[in-house]
Formats: structure tokens, C-alpha cells, sequence
């Protein structure tokens, strides 16, 4: 891990910003949106539940990336992450289609994943390929959608992923401590509430290789998560499937959503990797 990361690390432990994020995750303000000024976007195209906005911060785009941003499920997309996914794109000459789902507890976790379903069927294109950007809780939705259409996909990028909403197993408990923005108590809170408005067939079990057949998946975290053994678990049944491969970067003492922080590193190289990735570097 970079010393720029180290003294972040610290500053985050000194300030207990975990009481922020778990206040942010528990009681957000959803009445902030980052998409009131049309003219700044291509389109905004409403769905029945959420809208799809269309960046095109290129002119001539080779590939689009289908985005799906974190936030627990229960916070709105922020400015820094659509920074994020702008500078992906640019890397990679890419059309973005920023997938603006509905959120708990106004909505249920099967009409987020409806919205996502019907964003694919609308921004699905044969002309070029398209390629799944997602972080945390936004990895979740955006797996269960690969896994249903695997051959729309041309390739996943997961930035710290969210994608089990039990948490049991016990080693994430003795990771917490080493976490500086996760709680496990408010995860499983909210993980209880996405999986009470599930209907039964919405929901793939991530774990069953035989689920996995997905293609090609680069999976980017920070080893002081307290989800990376839930991480593991998923690149070892990725592992295990016939039609899937799986590229694992992972940063020592690195924290969750790293990649909010533009000046570091480990940022840095995780953008150039995805963007090297989306361009047909990574088969």
C-alpha cells in the first residue's frame, strides 16, 4: 500500500468515520440527486422504476460501460463516483450508461433489479461491446444481471464488492476491526431489508460455480475489507466454473471504495487496469 493510503488509513481511524458511512447508509438523503441539470448529460432515460443517464465523454466511442454504483442500496450516486466512471471511460473510450436504480426502502430489491434488467434490454448494442463497471452494493446488482445475460456481456469490472447480504461467515467479523468504513451490524441490517423484498427466482446463488459461467471478471479490493473473505470465497468458485476467468487485484491494508480517492496509487492502477481491460487487453 502507498504512504498516501497509509495516512488516509489513519486519519479514517482517527476520525471514526465509520459513525459517517453507517449514518449515511442508515439515514440518507435521497431527496439529492446529481442529474438535475440535463444539459450536462446525453440523455436521461426514465424507466419504470429509476432512469439511465448517457455520458459521452468521448467523441468516438469504441465500447460502452453499463455502471452501477454503491452506496448500500440506500444512497444516491454522488459526484465523486460519477468523476470515477468518467475517468474510466475516458481511459477507455467509452460511452457510459449510468445505471440510476431505485433505492430502499422506498423500493424493493426486486424492482432494483427489474430496473437493472430493463437497462440492459434498453442500452444493449451489437454495434459495440458492452462492459459492466461496478463497486460495492452496486456489484450485487450488477452480478445477478451477468449472471441471466452472460453472452450481453463483454467483460465485469467489480471495485470492492458487496455481494453476499448475509454476512455469516465468521471470519468477516474478525475483519471488522480492521475496516475503517464498514460496519458489519448496519450491513446486515440493510442486507436483511434487500433480502425480505426479494421474490423467490430474482436471486442466483453467487458461490455455485455452475451459476458462474460469466466471462471474463476483474475484481479489484483492499485487504483490510471486512468482505474480503466473502471476495475469496466468490474468486474461488469463479475459479471452479467451465466459462468464466477471473483477474484479482487486491492492495494490502487498502480500505473499501479506494477508488474514491483519485490522487492515490492504487487508484490509478486500478483505472488503467479496467481501461485496459474494457479495451481487449484482458482475455
Amino acid at each position: 500500500m502507498s504512504f498516501m493510503a497509509k495516512r488516509l488509513l489513519k486519519k479514517f481511524k482517527k476520525e471514526n468515520y465509520k459513525v459517517a458511512v453507517n449514518h449515511s447508509f442508515l439515514h440518507p438523503n435521497k431527496e439529492v440527486t446529481i442529474f438535475t441539470d440535463e444539459s450536462k448529460y446525453e440523455t436521461i432515460y426514465q424507466m419504470k422504476y429509476g432512469q439511465i443517464v448517457t455520458l459521452m465523454p468521448t467523441d468516438n466511442p469504441d465500447n460502452q460501460i453499463m455502471y452501477f454504483h454503491g452506496g448500500a442500496f440506500t444512497v444516491p450516486m454522488n459526484i465523486d463516483q460519477l468523476e470515477m466512471i468518467t475517468k474510466i471511460a475516458i481511459e477507455s473510450n467509452s460511452l457510459v450508461q449510468i445505471v440510476d436504480f431505485p433505492l430502499l426502502p422506498n423500493h424493493t430489491s426486486t424492482e432494483i433489479l427489474e430496473s437493472a434488467q430493463e437497462a440492459l434490454d434498453i442500452v444493449y448494442s451489437t454495434e459495440i461491446p458492452t462492459f459492466i463497471v461496478a463497486d460495492s452494493a452496486g456489484a450485487a446488482i450488477a452480478l445477478q444481471l451477468l449472471i441471466k445475460n452472460p453472452i450481453k456481456i463483454s467483460g465485469t469490472s467489480f471495485i470492492s464488492p458487496w455481494l453476499d447480504m448475509q454476512l455469516k461467515d465468521p471470519e468477516i467479523s474478525t475483519k471488522e476491526n480492521e475496516d475503517v468504513m464498514l460496519s458489519l451490524s448496519v450491513l446486515r441490517q440493510i442486507g436483511k431489508q434487500f433480502e425480505a423484498g426479494l421474490h423467490q427466482d430474482d436471486w442466483f446463488d453467487i458461490f455455485d460455480p455452475q451459476n458462474l459461467n460469466v466471462g471474463s471478471i476483474q475484481i479489484f479490493y483492499g485487504e483490510n475489507e471486512l468482505l474480503t473473505p466473502i471476495n475469496l470465497k466468490f474468486i474461488r468458485a469463479l475459479k471452479q466454473a467451465d466459462k468464466a476467468s477471473v483477474q484479482v487485484t487486491a492492495f494490502k491494508d487498502g480500505f473499501h471504495d479506494y477508488t474514491l480517492w483519485f490522487k492515490l496509487p492504487e487508484t490509478k492502477k486500478t483505472f488503467k487496469e479496467i481501461a485496459r481491460f474494457v479495451r481487449g487487453g484482458l482475455h
